[in-house]
């Protein structure tokens, strides 16, 4: 009986051991292939961000005037597109599969890149430049619009590019009811309607300040003046005690105290969380996140709250520029005002409840690192002149004075125009004082808001 128990152990080890490896066999094919989607849903996602920028970067150089400015346009393009072809590179995609799209990114760098030399030499976009400007434009726009409807389907499916991965362990074994490989087909097939362009030759807001203007006279707070400078900063709710605690500290561009601010015996209702500054005690962003239930504000009624809440903390002269609403909540973007002229580099957001009006949230860094009283120079030409300084293509309207950020320290006062070319629209800033064209600004209207780009 004994001769026989040894052997029967031996085997249940050997099947333990063999029930062992292949686990963790599975295990390490299991965290591979979650690796390898990771890494593929990352230069997917960077890739259909630079191809958005690409299409920015191609309307604004159609709508740009200045050589300048177009150079550092058609520059941006030529980056944008390399960075894109990097990623698409690095996606488990054969020729078949991603040779058109490849074809367009190699396109569109190299034509920017040929064109920017072009002009930097003294040429410009004429109408046949232009024209071609405009086919890669086009050719964008549809390549975005396709990489946004995949963007969604990778969003809703978490196997997406795991199917990819699949592909690639099983030698890329034609399966017809495959999701992403049906897609980058239909994507593929949709860029070859567009020919080869043939051409001469081969183939992101301003920079942060280094010291807060704002605060630079300003003298150091305790942690005890912190707290109660809090208290003043936030929207109090009629007949409710609040208490504040400082529970650490920030050490970025503006030093400042972490402040909690909640009703008193409930900690987690209604809670604020924010930075005040050591220097002055100003308040540098504040949050509450609470749920915000139906709207029952109208837009224009959570402006004026806004700026009343700017005016009762010292912030008088502030024009209210542009908002977005995100899950019932609006957040909008105001810049200072010196003798009529708007001063861009400026900037504060508030953040509206628009269930009950509650001030919910601010920023002022913009402001804190900014604002001063500047000495603005005269301007040098008038609103017409500006205003043939344009690309004649487009059609504008405005031209009021405005201060603009240009590089890590220089401001440039300017004239500002909205455009439109086709169904765009454009904000245009020309130098008020040399008449040069300084930035194009593309508006993208969402169903919270208009945003730039």
């Amino acid at each position: 009986m004994r001769r026989w128990i040894i052997p029967v152990v031996i085997g249940l080890l050997a099947l333990a051991a063999a029930g062992s490896w292949g686990y963790n066999q599975r295990l390490a094919n299991r965290n591979l292939e979650n690796f390898l989607n990771n890494k593929y849903q990352r230069a997917f996602f960077d890739m259909s961000a630079q191809v958005q920028n690409i299409e920015v970067l191609l309307s604004k150089s159609m709508v740009a005037a200045d050589p300048r400015l177009d150079t550092s346009l058609l520059m941006d393009v030529r980056q944008q597109a390399a960075f894109a072809q990097s990623n698409l590179g690095q996606l488990p995609l054969n020729d078949a599969l991603a040779g058109r799209t490849a074809k367009f990114l190699t396109q569109v760098g190299d034509y920017a890149d040929s064109l920017s030399k072009q002009v930097g030499k003294g040429g410009s976009i004429d109408a046949k430049h232009w024209e071609t400007l405009n086919s890669l434009y086009q050719q964008s726009m549809e390549l975005n619009r396709e990489l946004q409807g995949m963007q969604y389907k990778v969003a809703q499916n978490n196997f997406y590019f795991g199917e990819l991965v699949r592909q690639v362990r099983n030698n890329l074994q034609e399966n017809p009811d495959n999701l992403a490989r049906s897609d980058f087909q239909a994507l593929d097939q949709r860029m070859q309607r567009y020919p080869t362009l043939i051409y001469d030759g081969p183939f992101s807001e301003h920079l942060e300040r280094t010291e807060p203007k704002n605060l630079s006279d300003l003298a150091e707070i305790s942690a005890a003046d912190a707290q109660n400078k809090a208290l003043s900063f936030i929207d109090r709710q009629q007949g409710v005690d609040y208490q504040a605690a400082v529970t650490g500290s920030a050490e970025g561009r503006i030093p400042a105290y972490r402040v909690e601010v909640s009703p008193a015996g409930d900690g987690d209702s209604d809670r604020f969380v924010m930075d005040i500054s050591k220097k002055g005690g100003k308040l540098v962003w504040m949050i509450n996140a609470r749920p915000v239930a139906s709207k029952t504000l109208d837009i224009n009624s959570a402006r004026q709250k806004a700026l009343d809440y700017l005016k009762n903390h010292g912030f008088e002269e502030m024009k209210s520029t542009y908002f977005l609403i995100h899950e019932n909540s609006a957040t909008f973007n105001f810049a200072a005002l010196q003798d009529g002229v708007v001063l861009y580099p400026d900037l504060i957001k508030v953040t509206v409840a628009l269930d009950n009006g509650e001030i919910t949230g601010a920023e002022t860094s913009g402001y804190l690192m900014s604002h001063r009283r500047r000495d603005l120079p005269a301007a040098g030409i008038s609103r017409e002149q500006a205003r043939n300084v344009l690309n004649t293509r487009l059609q504008a309207q405005g031209g009021n004075l405005v201060l603009i950020p240009v590089g890590a320290e220089e401001e440039k006062l300017a004239y500002e125009f909205q455009g439109s070319l086709g169904e765009d629209n454009y904000l245009v800033y020309v130098n008020a004082v040399d008449g040069r064209e300084e930035n194009v600004l593309k508006l993208i209207e969402t169903p919270g808001g208009t945003l730039t780009m």
